[in-house]
């Protein structure tokens, strides 16, 4: 009997968090207190907010029945809800009109999921509310023939200026979203969609302006009514497309911008052709506007902004700073990233636009040797032998295919070369991308794949040799466009290398580099008991305790857990999480989730990026500015310069003292010229018991963490395992 209440419990608050974020999900947000507000707001006009209300619990009553997935995220209920107030501003809500709602409800449920099914598979398109406008315009005009519907005469808007002007108008037409065309109700709207993102509403505000404006003015007159009932479309458009589905920029606003223009003219020509039907035009120009450009815009082939969000949209800031992130740790996103293609650690003989081969059109390329006391070869060097690099194995630096492949030709003495066959032995890999991937002047007989083999990263596939054009054993990489020999190069990087120049007496570690001529590449590992001790498992518990400017301490647990998509996330008891990867090398957080958390952040302040290598090294990073505790009027100043949020200068250093792993970190958060705020990390990492103990110090405060226990969430077969430090402190 308590396990039936609990499971009922469950279900209601699923049912009702759903409920909430359909409401939300009309203006993009996903937060069920947004949805509360918007729900109220509904009721401005009882008549219409009732009866949206009736329509949202009718498809969550149909969705749950039917056993659909997703429904706290609102996704089948929101359609439902649409129908409801399209119809409960148009007729008066009685028995008549309840039937109706009823079963227009239930259709926009089973059109929701074989639409998104359908867009999904044709074209990763977003569904939207496309089902709501095919159920809205069917029970339109079949109500044209049920004599018994009332019509329900909502007030109008106020006689005198709620603030004046565009403002009323604006606030109006996205009321209007939500069928509730009051200026009052659009400022509640207006407030949730604020609260959800500052971008968002920068955006409706200039969608509406553009959208508009270029209604009035090739019109030659003012429209009220239909800015009244269209304007919404001009708002949704110019949020989905500029703000959901692309990472914000200068030419994401560009496109949203020529979003709002196009979905003005759509708007003028659907209402002219409805008008005579008496039905208004709904959404249908945001739709038609929406899907054709993202439709249009997923297929360019080039790799430049603006990047389109189909299978992950987001929030703006939360878009913005996934990309900033990448761009801060990477390189340019048409580069291509590859592993290393060797063991140990190797010298660039030539890097890009190298002197002698790598000029255009094959200027993207690396040549690598490897050198002992500034030499390339031991004894006198007049053997292939000789040569340091001569015989190692090769390694493939990617995911693909084998294209082509050759391993005839002999190998040259030192200091020949066969100018008939520029790239000797060779390996062509072709990317699943369509690039192609060129490993060159290979020993002969060396190869260990055949054409059609897949092959994956760290893969040996030959020896390194001396055929071709090369006067002394050395490994060519580049990537290419086609698969002829001699093709135009593409750019590429390397992935989670340590780069060192002569001068240098430590390593930098680079998660994602090109490195230049002389500088030493050095593949870092994670076999050593440094990525052993910050290994994170499914299941891991690490509880600590944790305290601000000396004061109480608290107790805070961290565990390592496994989200829908398959990805590993760090999640604090508080529900906030990050996302983490574990290869090539190196453990990277990323997709910061979830409230504010200063264990979490510390963590992810001390250890976000962090190279799993036994060795002494140094690093840059940008992690989120997020991250940093502020005083109130830095966090403020720092939200008004920042809105999207930004990056840190970040700068870290480990070494090793008593046995123990020390890794500091300097970040500076630079404000405006001559205005910074900075703090300093320290994670001290425990061989056999991972990072013990974490702090920042910074100008406003000190936070100090302590590990206190380590233990494992039991599972079926494996019971659950505690190893307690408490007695350490």
């Amino acid at each position: 009997m308590k396990v039936h209440a609990v499971t009922t419990i469950a279900a209601l608050r699923s049912m009702g968090e759903g409920l909430l974020r359909a409401y939300a999900a009309i203006l993009f947000s996903s937060r069920p207190v947004v949805g509360l507000l918007f729900l109220g707001s509904s009721f401005w006009f009882p008549n219409a907010g009732m009866a949206g209300l009736i329509g949202a619990l009718t498809g969550s009553i149909t969705a749950r029945l039917l056993s659909f997935p997703y429904l706290s995220r609102g996704l089948y209920i929101y359609n439902s809800l649409l129908v409801g107030l399209a119809l409960g501003i148009v007729y008066r809500l009685d028995g008549y009109l309840l039937t109706l709602i009823l079963l227009g409800a239930v259709l926009a449920v089973f059109l929701t999921v074989a639409l998104a099914d359908m867009l999904w598979r044709l074209e990763h398109l977003p569904v939207l509310s496309l089902p709501f406008v095919v159920v809205a315009f069917t029970c339109f005009f079949a109500a044209q023939a049920y004599g018994n519907l009332s019509v329900y005469l909502f007030p109008s808007a106020p006689v005198e200026p709620f603030v004046g002007g565009w403002t009323d108008a604006f606030l109006t037409a996205l009321g209007s979203a939500f069928f509730i065309p009051h200026p009052v109700a659009g400022l509640f709207f207006f407030i949730g969609l604020l609260w959800t993102s500052r971008y968002l509403a920068l955006l409706a505000v200039v969608g509406y302006l553009v959208g508009d404006g270029l209604l009035q003015w090739l019109s030659g007159s003012i429209h009220p009514t239909l800015g009244q009932w269209g304007g919404f479309n001009f708002i949704l458009t110019t949020i989905a497309v500029g703000g959901i589905f692309s990472v914000p920029g200068w030419r994401s606003l560009l496109l949203a911008i020529i979003a709002a223009a196009l979905s003005s003219l759509i708007t003028m020509a659907v209402q002219g052709v409805l008008q005579v039907y008496g039905v208004p035009v709904l959404a249908i120009p945001f739709l038609l506007t929406t899907l054709t450009m993202l439709a249009a815009m997923r297929k360019r082939v080039a790799t430049t902004p603006p990047y389109l969000l189909l299978e992950a949209p987001a929030l703006p800031e939360h878009s913005y700073e996934r990309a900033r992130l990448v761009r801060a740790r990477g390189a340019e996103p048409e580069s291509v990233p590859l592993r290393a293609p060797f063991f140990g650690s190797w010298r660039v003989y030539q890097g890009f636009d190298g002197p002698h081969t790598h000029q255009p059109p094959w200027q993207h390329a690396l040549d690598f040797i490897i050198t002992e006391q500034g030499r390339s070869f031991r004894n006198a060097g007049h053997r292939l032998q000789d040569f340091h690099c001569f015989d190692l194995p090769v390694l493939s630096p990617c995911h693909g295919t084998v294209a082509r492949c050759l391993d005839e030709l002999p190998d040259n003495p030192p200091g020949e070369v066969d100018s008939n066959n520029n790239w000797g032995n060779f390996l062509l890999i072709r990317l699943d991308s369509g690039l192609y991937v060129l490993l060159a002047h290979l020993r002969q007989h060396s190869l260990t794949v055949i054409e059609g083999e897949r092959l994956t990263p760290g893969q040996p596939v030959a020896r390194c040799g001396n055929t071709g054009r090369s006067p002394q054993p050395h490994l060519h990489l580049h990537v290419q466009t086609t698969a002829v020999l001699g093709s135009p190069t593409h750019p590429f990087h390397l992935l989670g290398v340590t780069l060192q120049t002569t001068q240098e007496q430590i390593a930098g570690f680079h998660l994602a580099c090109r490195p230049a001529e002389g500088e030493l590449v050095s593949v870092v590992k994670m076999d050593g008991a440094f990525w052993r001790a910050l290994h994170l498992p499914l299941g891991l518990q690490l509880h600590y305790r944790y305290r601000l400017d000396e004061g109480e301490w608290r107790a805070q647990r961290l565990t390592v857990s496994m989200d829908l998509t398959g990805g590993f996330r760090l999640r604090s008891g508080s529900g906030a999480s990050a996302r983490f990867l574990e290869e090539g090398g190196v453990l990277c957080f990323f997709e910061r989730a979830g409230g504010k958390d200063p264990l979490l952040d510390l963590w992810l302040l001390a250890l976000g990026l962090t190279p799993l290598a036994d060795a002494p090294m140094s690093w840059a990073d940008r992690p989120s500015d997020r991250l940093l505790p502020l005083a109130w009027p830095w966090w403020a100043l720092r939200g008004l310069l920042r809105p999207l949020g930004g990056g840190l200068d970040s700068r870290y250093h480990r070494s090793r003292e008593k046995g123990l792993w020390r890794q500091q970190g300097q970040h500076r958060l630079p404000l405006l010229p001559g205005i910074k705020q900075e703090g300093a990390s320290v994670a001290i990492i425990d061989p056999e018991r991972g990072c013990t103990r974490l702090s920042l110090q910074t100008a406003d405060c000190l936070l100090e963490a302590e590990l206190e226990e380590i233990s494992t969430i039991e599972d079926q077969g494996i019971p659950q395992a505690r190893i307690s430090l408490k007695e350490t402190y």
